[in-house]
């Protein structure tokens, strides 16, 4: 008798912690501290992208060549676009020596929207 009433007893705190962790995850959006490091670092990249990719733009709009520069990088290959703009250095940021890699195809994709746009 006594094991019937332990069982039933571990058996709805299970339940219930499983309810409970339902109604945190669904109803206030909470998640597990990896889930909320993921989404962070996932964040953090596309703020760092939106920041530095318009500075890459603008390097390509102050180059004095853009005319020919951005014609060669229209008849490059598209999987190698991001690779002429970095040769370029139009990734290279103000105070750095190294290009950002992780900003070359964003911002080829902003310079040929400019061309559309224009």
């Amino acid at each position: 008798m006594k094991w019937k009433t332990v069982k039933t007893v571990l058996l709805s705190a299970i339940g219930g912690a499983i309810v409970w962790w339902i109604v945190l995850t669904a109803a206030w959006g909470w998640m597990s501290p990896g889930s909320a490091e993921k989404l962070a670092s996932e964040r953090a990249e596309t703020a760092v992208l939106e920041a530095l990719t318009p500075i890459c733009v603008a390097n390509f709009q102050q180059d004095t060549e853009w005319e020919a520069k951005l014609a060669a990088l229209k008849e490059a290959s598209s999987w190698s676009r991001d690779d002429y703009v970095l040769k370029q250095g139009w990734t290279t940021m103000p105070g750095s020596d190294e290009p950002e890699q992780r900003i070359a195809a964003a911002c080829v994709s902003r310079i040929l929207e400019l061309e559309t746009t224009s």
